[in-house]
């Protein structure tokens, strides 16, 4: 059985990436045994700009299990750890050098070139972005959901609402969601929940940290999932919004517009606010909302998490042969 050492801090918790090595996990044991390095089994120093940095150099500290064959890394930033004597595998969820620049602007420069050098000991870096595979000329392997359990998950909420999704970080952009939420407020009447940042609550937007299930079971009754990141790979939000037959109202970036084209008519794109509120409307319309769902819930199968993990499970058996 191969052996494969899965290094991610966030394995099995809230971040889209942690979701991905969780469902690996799930999907592949039994056929590969799994060794997993994360923030629970490492440790690391729970200190502002220090948790990244104090996981790194736990795990450089530590010794490869024994039956390893494969190091499977899930955050560029982490491609240090790999190992000689091992096949090499990484992950990208978004685009590094992207994120890395809205995170720290001019200093994330000599981050930038460290982790580059690192990256070029895989033998295989994987994307879950089809846009930044072709940009990078690394290899498209899907995000993923896993369908049954998103299937088990009864609608809760109330009212006409719009959702946003995602962690308090300059990259997701949560002011640009704001502002649409007012207008959405003062010209549709539809009010707005945030899950994720934590602010004071309004007369038109609401915030809650709330467990994954529940926002799923959110998205199930919410008018759209709106997403103003300026930065994405291939979010699990969308997945589990199609998934949910939730409409999904994104902003144009180049990430999504290229899954927009491997997936049409699965979303609607919007450059500003204004165009935005008028996606909104437009989903509250019954009609023009079904037929937008239906293609999206119909196409998120391709995406289920036992397809993908097997896509993986070939890279596997492949580096181990060279």
């Amino acid at each position: 059985m191969l052996g494969v050492l899965l290094i991610n801090p966030t394995f099995g918790g809230a971040s889209g990436s942690g979701q991905h090595v969780k469902q690996l996990y799930e999907a592949l044991s039994g056929r590969v045994s799994f060794e997993i390095w994360d923030a629970t089994r490492v440790g690391f120093l729970n200190l502002p700009m220090l948790r990244s940095a104090s996981f790194y150099l736990r795990c450089l500290m530590k010794e490869v299990p024994s039956g390893v064959d494969v190091i499977h890394i899930h955050q560029p930033k982490l491609a240090g750890l790999f190992r000689e004597g091992y096949g090499k595998l990484l992950t990208v969820h978004g685009d590094h050098e992207t994120e890395l620049k809205v995170l720290y602007g001019l200093i994330s420069g000599p981050l930038i070139w460290y982790v580059n050098r690192e990256m070029r000991k895989a033998d295989v870096i994987t994307t879950v972005s089809p846009y930044w595979a072709r940009i990078r000329g690394w290899t498209w392997v899907p995000n993923m959901i896993d369908l049954r359990w998103a299937d088990s998950i009864a609608p809760a909420g109330a009212g006409d609402f719009i959702l946003f999704v995602g962690r308090d970080s300059p990259a997701k952009d949560y002011p640009m969601f704001k502002r649409i939420a007012e207008l959405a407020f003062k010209e549709l009447g539809v009010r707005s929940v945030a899950l994720g940042p934590l602010r004071e609550d309004t007369e038109f937007l609401t915030h809650k940290r709330v467990p994954r299930e529940d926002v799923v079971a959110m998205m199930k009754r919410a008018r759209a999932l709106v997403i103003t990141s300026r930065q994405e790979g291939m979010p699990s939000t969308i997945l589990e919004a199609w998934a949910s037959k939730c409409p999904v109202i994104a902003r144009d970036i180049p990430p999504l517009r290229a899954l927009l084209d491997e997936v049409p008519d699965s979303m609607l794109l919007f450059g500003g606010e204004s165009e935005a509120i008028e996606h909104i409307r437009r989903v509250g319309e019954a009609g023009f909302r079904e037929s937008l769902v239906r293609v999206a819930h119909e196409r998120v199968k391709e995406f289920d998490s036992r397809r993908v993990s097997e896509i993986y499970h070939c890279i596997y058996e492949e580096i181990t042969r060279r």
